[in-house]
């Protein structure tokens, strides 16, 4: 650049000197990402400069890595010195992180006397910088970084990143539900990380959970799942999770680019975190680490085939040399009874009741009632009050031999779920909730979609023709239908979640004409579907036929009239009888705000309303000018609600003026 190439270098070069003040300057990286359109995210650099006699800091605009550079540091700091509103002047010394920055910055400013000087840490930038990550990140809780854990160094954390991404790449939740606990029982290890479940099926954030023990998984669960209903008090837990890059602690992600560590995907950058009992965040030691990688070394090698075995070794390396782990699920070598299961706080899906009735038709089937009465005598004396462990009459063919595999795999949990299911298929292939229980444990809608197809046909082997001619009406009423009931319905959902609408519709409405009695509640999803593709008319005869007092109802029906008139009377009718029903439902349906479903609801309540705004949405979304219409709606309810409260406050403010006469 030369000394007298730049006016400012001329300022510089002027300047009173010093000696006693130190300047402190380079490159930080920003406490923030930027998100470009169209773009990767990323970190924006900034060069910043602090004198630390003066307590004074000045820093760059935000830029890309590519703009950045030395230049953008000599920049800021003549900046800096020839600020007005400083005390122009030069220090007496320069420090910097970066040799080669001392050295450019040494040639361009040789003729002004600085010594420079090459230091480990720059003690303000660290203060500058955690005092903008407090600014721009309040609400975030402060984490150490992952180099903060005793023994941690960059190498340990090169070894960790290899290890987190062969098993993401393995993705063993698409055969482990994070109810499969796995115990490590070698290596020892840490005490806090000797039992553990993986994370990733059902759309959960992929990963990995450890607990000291199966009390303290089980009671972290009660505790999560029933607070009210827990006694206990939550151990340390650590947890592996992985999640995009702009997701992840700063200090992480610096970590990653800086040094280049591995990753298996754009979102799947690893974090390991200790929860303590107060919630607070702590990193991993070097024991720590070498037994997370040992564990994700040794699942990222592990076979399904190995997992049903219950119990199986592998010899991996470690970066602290070879080990042999040897893994186990305790449920899968001794499954649990539903008693069992209980007591942990899990409960039979609903669908294992069904065991009862199929084994009382095949009682029956073979002792026939003679009459009312002896039919009601039977049931008491041979049903009543009995487990769903006990049969009467055990299954003879082998679909029902299959099918009561699947009942039991409803009482069931985890991968054990799956082995039954498996079980029920090789005994007969013609069992349909065998089918649909694999498909509820696909993880991707192709799987769901072949598991659900192969359920159907099952079901309609099964079942035979001369069974839809005969019970068409009352479809669900017998017991043997059902299997193939639910795998349709499967197939619609998955139809509906890769787009094809039409199709899912097709489904729901035959298992509608077969069972016009809804069992299954296909209706609420049927209306719907029916107004995204425009079939008014269908919509309005189905809510006819099912009428109904909720909210959903009377919302659709009020977006109907509007559909069919626009903002007419008959509209604005229905729109206030929906409104009377729930009038919390257009806070959700006019905002982007989408809370979580809630697991239970009271008639006018938020969450209730949640529900409806869910199931409604896409309908209103899809309609033009029907979310204006309610906008426009709610704000004159509003205004009139407000005139009213006017109105009435005034009355009383004058009784009480002639009160005072």
């Amino acid at each position: 650049m030369g000394l007298m190439s730049d006016p400012r270098m001329v300022r510089w070069s002027k300047l009173s000197q010093r000696r006693d003040e130190t300047w402190q300057g380079g490159l930080v990286r920003l406490p923030t990402w930027f998100e470009p359109e169209g773009e990767k995210p990323y970190r924006p650099l900034a060069a910043l400069w602090a004198a630390v006699k003066a307590g004074r800091i000045h820093l760059s605009s935000p830029m890309t890595d590519a703009e950045a550079g030395p230049e953008t540091v000599l920049d800021t700091l003549l900046e800096f010195a020839c600020d007005p509103s400083f005390e122009g002047h030069r220090p007496g010394r320069i420090e910097v992180t970066d040799a080669g920055l001392a050295d450019f910055l040494r040639e361009e400013l040789a003729e002004t006397e600085v010594e420079f000087s090459v230091v480990e840490h720059l003690n303000l930038h660290k203060i500058v910088l955690e005092g903008l990550d407090s600014h721009l990140n309040e609400d975030v809780p402060q984490i150490p970084g992952p180099l903060e854990g005793t023994g941690v160094t960059i190498d340990r954390m090169r070894a960790f990143a290899e290890a987190a991404a062969a098993f993401y790449r393995a993705a063993p939740w698409r055969h482990l539900t994070d109810i499969d606990l796995i115990h490590i029982e070698a290596p020892e290890g840490p005490v806090e990380l000797r039992s553990a479940v993986v994370l990733g099926m059902g759309d959960l954030m992929a990963g990995m959970a450890f607990y000291p023990t199966a009390k303290d998984y089980y009671e972290f669960r009660r505790m999560a799942t029933q607070p009210g209903n827990s006694p206990g008090r939550m151990t340390s837990i650590w947890q592996v999770a992985f999640q995009p890059i702009t997701a992840i602690p700063f200090a992480d992600a610096d970590l990653w680019m800086e040094h280049s560590l591995e990753t298996a995907d754009e979102r799947a950058y690893p974090v390991l975190l200790r929860f303590g009992p107060d919630m607070r965040l702590g990193r991993a030691g070097c024991a720590e680490l070498t037994q997370v990688e040992a564990w994700l070394r040794a699942l990222s090698a592990t076979s399904e085939a190995e997992i049903d075995s219950g119990r199986w070794h592998k010899d991996v390396t470690t970066y602290d040399g070879p080990v042999r782990v040897t893994l186990a699920i305790h449920d899968l070598l001794k499954p649990p009874s539903p008693q069992v299961w209980a007591k942990r706080g899990f409960f039979p899906d609903t669908r294992s009741h069904e065991r009862t009735l199929a084994d009382m038709n095949r009682f029956l089937a073979l002792n026939p009632p003679a009459s009312e009465a002896h039919l009601r005598a039977t049931l008491g004396k041979h049903f009543t009050g009995r487990s769903l462990d006990d049969l009467s009459t055990p299954p003879s063919t082998p679909l029902e031999q299959a099918q009561d595999l699947c009942y039991q795999a409803f009482a069931s949990f985890g991968r054990r779920r799956i082995q039954l299911a498996r079980q029920a298929l090789e005994i007969s292939p013609d069992c349909a909730d065998a089918w649909v229980i694999l498909a509820e444990h696909s993880i991707s809608h192709e799987a769901q979609l072949e598991c659900y197809s192969q359920g159907v046909s099952a079901g309609e082997r099964s079942l035979g023709q001369e069974m839809f001619e005969e019970h068409r009406g009352h479809f669900w009423s017998v017991t043997e239908t059902r299997p193939y009931m639910r795998a349709r319905f499967g197939l619609a959902r998955t139809l509906e979640k890769i787009g094809r609408l039409e199709d899912a519709v097709v489904h729901y409405q035959e298992l509608l004409e077969l069972n016009p009695r809804d069992n299954q509640g296909i209706r609420y999803v049927l209306v719907p579907r029916l107004l995204q593709l425009g079939r008014d008319a269908d919509a309005a005869r189905l809510l006819k036929q099912h009428d109904e007092a909720t909210p959903q109802w009377a919302y659709y029906r009020a977006l109907i009239a509007f559909r069919s008139s626009g903002p007419s009377a008959a509209a604005g009718r229905e729109l206030r009888t929906a409104l009377r029903r729930n009038s919390h439902v257009p806070r959700f349906l006019l905002s982007d705000e989408a809370p979580p479903l809630p697991s239970m609801y009271s008639p006018g309540s938020v969450e209730e309303a949640v529900i409806c705004a869910h199931e409604l949405k896409p309908a209103f979304a899809a309609t033009e000018g029907a979310e204006d219409w309610l906008a426009e709606v709610i704000a004159k309810r509003d205004r009139e609600l407000r005139a009213q409260q006017r109105k009435k406050l005034d009355a009383k403010r004058n009784r009480k003026r002639k009160k005072g006469r």
